[in-house]
């Protein structure tokens, strides 16, 4: 089991953000399995505590291999006009490295905590710590997300790409901005997606981000 240092915690006014972990799974996976959080997606929701298990996993590889993967987001207090208390998991940020060499980017919060900000705090501090390193960082939502679309344009990055996937493309279950999820979804190939990165990509990589659905 890896062991990760204090230095990749991340803290905001309202939030700590911290390496995904096994300790975290049941919570990470409550949050995975609510169809609340896959409306433009539904086919991405976590059926069995096994995916999140397997999602948990290449996250400890990928922050192995690279010095990143996902975290889990907590609240550092409790927040106003829900039930959700200081310490509770309330979504994962991603910044992942994929096999193209670029990472992926993405968040998914439980929808008690929607509306007041904390996506956009949350992917603020994950995306100023994946700018530093030297993989681009790039962002895939669907295009009827529309709030995930804003948040990625609201925190800095640039819509490189929109339309639907190649003909013929398969995806490698790498996960969506704002619908993070190990499992393939081969339904997404025929939807409007949106790709964002950080900076500019070649076209080999452009497209094969492009395929990935």
């Amino acid at each position: 089991m890896p062991e990760f240092s204090a230095a990749e915690s991340l803290v905001t006014a309202r939030l700590r953000l911290d390496p995904l972990a096994a300790a975290d799974l049941a919570g990470v996976h409550a949050i995975y399995a609510d169809p609340g959080t896959w409306r433009h997606l539904p086919s991405g929701r976590h059926t069995t505590l096994a995916q999140t298990d397997r999602m948990v996993d290449e996250s400890e590889r990928s922050w192995a291999a690279s010095g990143l993967g996902r975290w889990t987001i907590r609240l550092r207090s409790d927040l106003p006009g829900t039930n959700l208390p200081a310490g509770s998991i309330i979504g994962v940020a991603s910044a992942t490295l994929m096999e193209c060499g670029a990472r992926n980017f993405g968040y998914r919060l439980t929808p008690a905590s929607w509306g007041v900000g904390l996506a956009t705090e949350a992917a603020t501090a994950a995306l100023a710590v994946a700018r530093a390193s030297t993989f681009p960082v790039t962002a895939r939502a669907l295009a009827a997300n529309l709030a995930s679309v804003r948040v990625l344009e609201r925190i800095g990055l640039t819509r490189v790409w929109s339309g639907r996937g190649l003909p013929g493309a398969e995806p490698d279950g790498t996960p969506l901005a704002g619908a993070d999820t190990a499992p393939p979804h081969p339904h997404s190939i025929a939807l409007e997606r949106v790709i964002f990165a950080d900076r500019p990509l070649p076209g080999e990589l452009l497209a094969a981000i492009i395929r990935l659905g």
